[in-house]
């Protein structure tokens, strides 16, 4: 299972402009303060090198009760390694919508999903053909020990 706290986004920012990195921060409805970010990988080709900046207008139409509620648990500082991050442009590594993904070392695997509308690229991406796609075996290895952990299963090499 994975968080899916789209409804309750209201805005946020990632950026990929340091290779091997993720930063940023999101704004959720019944959060105070912003989420932060300070994730290890690239977004895909599409947008690796730049950053996204992203917005929600749907949040206005959910509960704050439930959205607090939901994201109670939800780490302030989101640690892990990206998933998923791609604005769904050419090359169409990873699908043709914006699709943000990352495994959290406290709350798992979170996937946030918006509408091309809702995202602006800030900043110039590598040339797509100067870089290689995301590794899909490595993206596999992710989603393996996530699911591991789900069921509480040994991690590979410890």
């Amino acid at each position: 299972m994975a968080w899916r706290p789209t409804e309750y986004l209201i805005e946020g920012m990632l950026d990929n402009t340091t290779p091997g990195k993720v930063v940023g921060w999101m704004k959720f409805l019944g959060r105070k303060n912003r989420i932060k970010f300070d994730l290890d990988g690239d977004f895909h080709r599409d947008i690796r090198g730049a950053a996204i900046r992203f917005h929600n207008e749907q949040y206005k139409d959910a509960d704050p009760q439930e959205a607090k509620k939901y994201l109670r648990a939800f780490a302030s500082i989101q640690t892990g390694v990206v998933g998923d991050i791609t604005a769904g442009l050419p090359p169409h590594d990873y699908g043709q919508s914006p699709y943000l993904e990352w495994y959290g070392d406290e709350n798992g695997r979170v996937v946030v999903e918006l509408d091309p509308c809702q995202v602006e690229i800030i900043g110039k991406p590598i040339p797509w053909q100067e870089s290689f796609p995301v590794d899909r075996k490595q993206q596999g290895q992710n989603m393996m020990t996530f699911i591991a952990g789900l069921i509480g299963s040994p991690k590979k090499g410890k």
